[in-house]
């Protein structure tokens, strides 16, 4: 049974912006900040442009189910184009060449096989060059650039529109996205994300973030379709000062970022650690605010106690949070600054693992026994007590339940309970007392020795308090048989000449705690390296891979 763009369960964003348009058109949806001033575009100007869109993509037989590959960087062409494809009910395949690597986007899209391709000038080049969607894309569509050869343009489809709209003819379990995790803890897997859970988490998230309150959001997402929330509620998309396809978060500069958050009276953002560290030392340093800001959140890793500090210390009247989840569940919890330093960063410099709060409201979360290999039901998982390390597991009707054609990805990362799936998040970690979730690590990550289990965030936060050190991971090289738990620290540039005396205190800081007592073995490396995506995460298998081979 179809059913209409209006009905519960359908991604509505069209409809939601349209009536914006007719009720306020002159209310900006998105300013773009360029070297000669903004240029804002109105919520009639976006409407027009996304239904005259449609026309065109219907036109071209871009209907219900078309899959439709979209390598468009943040900003109007493609919110325009985003709403358009909702409103013809295609799917959209979300896969960022600069996450992902150029090679591996091939294998990618080959997995989904989408007819349509949208891009910059930059990605059609890539995809002749590399070869992406050979076999299946049928039309090419180039978007915000001079025409290519063979490829069409997205300004030419636009038509005529008069007004009236055509609902999609889809049903709340047909696939809004197909979004590719990032593939930093394993191939990236075909995320789908229905309409259902698509509404279901801009249902969660504005109520979790107030916006369901009415009230003007001016929102600055620094990270690819986190506009479709603030947009939902009417509110104006400030399209951040970064090259999505080249350079990743951290590499974002600062003064940039600062100015358009001052000069466009910015009062949310979401950010990756990386940007926000950097952004937030700029501040301090030049001795200004972020007046404006009024929540800032942070995800894509771990956020660190000093961080939320560095963060809180140039905010004037605002307060950071942190999500957590994945691609295939976000967010499953969220915690304040404040309660972490106030409460719980203490115990994480402990050994305790990292507090990242309670799960949001519809989100079920449960510890279950560590298992490295599948569990095909709930029947199949051991329920552990509150307190107990084990294993993270999240249900809700905003996390998505199935992959795209991938059976393997299936068996590995979902367990069938009743007529609902369980999402394996792979990380450790506990519930405590009051009920807030306190993660400890990738499963993949932990270190399991002939005597004890190491945990990534119950180790790392304990060598991180010595001043010296800026980061450090967990590993497990292997010479055959079990694995021998170490530590690869990247020290503060000021403390490299000091080495050997900072190995000696971390070797009596380790003994001091229990989740780190036994740990002796130390390397120094200038740098740890990240993922792409958000900058942040940790490649601790690489790591792993050349201490083992001697080469660390």
């Amino acid at each position: 049974m179809s059913s209409t763009s209006t009905d519960a369960g359908i991604v509505d964003l069209p409809d939601r912006v349209l009536e914006v348009a007719r009720q306020d058109p002159e209310r900006a949806a998105v300013i773009h900040v360029g070297r000669r001033g903004n240029r804002v575009t109105t919520y009639r100007e976006l409407s027009h442009r996304a239904e005259s869109l449609a026309l065109g993509l219907r036109e071209i037989g871009v209907a219900e189910g078309t899959k439709c590959s979209f390598m468009v960087p943040p900003g109007e062409d493609a919110m325009v184009l985003g709403i358009a494809l909702w409103r013809v009910g295609a799917v959209m395949v979300g896969i960022e060449p600069h996450s992902h690597g150029l090679r591996k986007v091939a294998r990618c899209l080959d997995r989904v096989g989408p007819e349509v391709f949208f891009g910059t000038p930059e990605a059609h080049v890539a995809r002749r060059a590399f070869g992406w969607g050979r076999g299946t894309v049928r039309t090419d569509i180039v978007v915000g650039g001079p025409a290519l050869p063979r490829v069409t343009t997205l300004a030419s489809l636009e038509r005529p529109w008069l007004g009236d709209t055509r609902p999609p003819d889809v049903t709340p379990d047909d696939p809004a996205i197909i979004a590719f995790t990032t593939g930093s803890t394993g191939d990236p897997k075909p995320t789908v994300m229905t309409h259902r859970n698509l509404t279901a988490m801009i249902d969660r998230v504005s109520k979790q973030w107030g916006l369901a309150d009415g009230g003007e959001v001016i929102d600055m997402p620094t990270f690819p379709m986190f506009w479709i929330v603030g947009m939902s509620h009417g509110g104006t998309v400030v399209v951040p000062p970064m090259n999505f396809a080249t350079k990743g978060p951290g590499q974002a500069d600062p003064a940039k970022l600062y100015r358009t958050i001052r000069d466009n009276r910015v009062g949310s953002m979401f950010g990756s650690p990386a940007l926000l560290t950097n952004l937030a030392r700029y501040c301090d340093q030049q001795g200004v605010k972020l007046t404006s800001i009024r929540r800032i959140v942070a995800g894509g890793a771990e956020i660190t106690g000093p961080l939320y500090a560095e963060v809180k210390k140039v905010l004037v009247d605002g307060e950071i949070y942190s999500n957590y989840g994945a691609t295939e569940a976000l967010p499953v919890a969220e915690i304040a600054g404040a309660t972490v330093l106030g409460e719980t960063w203490a115990r994480t410099e402990a050994g305790e693992g990292l507090c990242v709060g309670d799960p949001l409201s519809g989100v079920e979360v449960r510890i279950v026994g560590i298992d490295d290999g599948n569990i095909p039901t709930i029947d199949d998982a051991t329920a552990l007590p509150t307190g107990t390390i084990g294993e993270v597991i999240a249900r809700s009707p905003h996390i998505s339940d199935h992959y795209y054609d991938a059976p393997k990805d299936m068996a590995e990362n979902k367990i069938v309970d009743g007529d609902t799936r369980w999402h394996r998040l792979g990380d450790t970690g506990w519930l405590d007392e009051q009920g807030r979730l306190w993660v400890c690590g990738r499963r993949s990550h932990r270190v399991v020795t002939a005597d004890r289990t190491y945990y990534p965030l119950c180790v790392e936060p304990v060598i991180n308090s010595h001043a010296d050190v800026a980061r450090s991971a967990l590993i497990g090289p292997r010479s055959g048989g079990d694995a021998t738990a170490a530590v690869v620290v990247q020290l503060e540039p000021s403390a490299r000449a000091r080495q050997a005396t900072v190995e000696a205190e971390l070797r009596d800081l380790a003994k001091r705690f229990d989740a780190t007592d036994g740990l002796d073995r130390f390397y120094f490396i200038d740098q740890l390296p990240v993922d792409r995506r958000h900058n942040a995460k940790i490649d601790r298998p690489a790591l792993a891979r050349e201490a083992a081979a001697g080469t660390l």
